[in-house]
């Protein structure tokens, strides 16, 4: 086993397209972090989910931050209070700040349907991570580095790692295994990556750059996705190792 680096930022994002919420530890259990993108918006209009990376007119949601209370999420107000995801004044929020009815409700696993619910516009993977190393190398080739902050990537864990390499680290480790905490994962292969990369959220700009600095030194990937293999609690400053697959 070789060193890698340490945990330096835990997410969970209980409402798909909102701004998540930072963990201090967490089980990694078979499918990912519990209560991790188990509720999502809906255009009350035509049904259609929300797509932020797609079209202009969902972009504003990333404003809104979602966090889990028990088994259901809450929503932010920017009095600093919180409201339950399933209640009327939840979804009149939404449609506020949208400015077309909108509504939360719960997901369904992918391509299955059930009353009152909705399914995820795309199959996820286990987990997300990204590294302070490739953040770094990116900060430095976009024109203002102050804009390379994790919220645009949506990971669910960011490792604070000296690892150096010309590309994004991530890459360079696409089928070996990381032993985090007392989980274990497979990096299964980059994070293809979108629009939401440059969307404008909290004080960060809509920052196209960031986007076509990916696409030029990524070949389109940031990041990776990971399968759990072995299930355990992870905290913040856990040690990662790197292991062959």
């Amino acid at each position: 086993m070789t060193p890698f680096g340490h945990i330096k930022e835990i997410w969970r994002y209980p409402v798909s397209s909102m701004g998540g919420e930072g963990l201090d530890g967490t089980e990694l259990a078979e499918g990912g972090i519990p209560g991790d993108r188990i509720w999502g918006v809906v255009d009350r209009r035509d049904g259609i989910v929300a797509a932020p990376e797609k079209l202009k007119h969902w972009r504003p949601l990333p404003n809104l931050l979602a966090r889990l209370r028990g088994d259901r999420p809450e929503i932010g107000l920017d009095d600093g209070s919180w409201i339950d995801a399933g209640s009327s004044l939840a979804g009149e929020l939404v449609s506020a700040l949208l400015d077309f009815p909108a509504a939360l409700h719960p997901h369904v696993p992918f391509g299955s349907q059930a009353h009152d619910h909705i399914a995820p516009r795309y199959q996820r993977a286990d987990i997300h991570i990204v590294t302070s190393a490739s953040m770094n190398r990116l900060a430095g080739l976009v024109p203002d580095s102050s804009q390379v902050d994790s919220r645009r990537f949506r990971p669910n864990i960011v490792i604070e790692t000296d690892a150096s390499q010309d590309d994004f680290v991530e890459q360079q480790i696409i089928g070996k295994v990381l032993s985090i905490g007392e989980a274990r994962i497979v990096i299964s292969e980059p994070c293809a990556r979108c629009t939401f990369t440059a969307l404008a959220q909290g004080d960060l700009a809509f920052e196209p750059a960031v986007l076509q600095t990916i696409a030029r030194h990524g070949k389109g990937g940031f990041g990776a996705l990971c399968q759990i293999v072995q299930p355990g609690k992870i905290r913040l400053g856990d040690r990662v190792t790197l292991n062959e697959a």
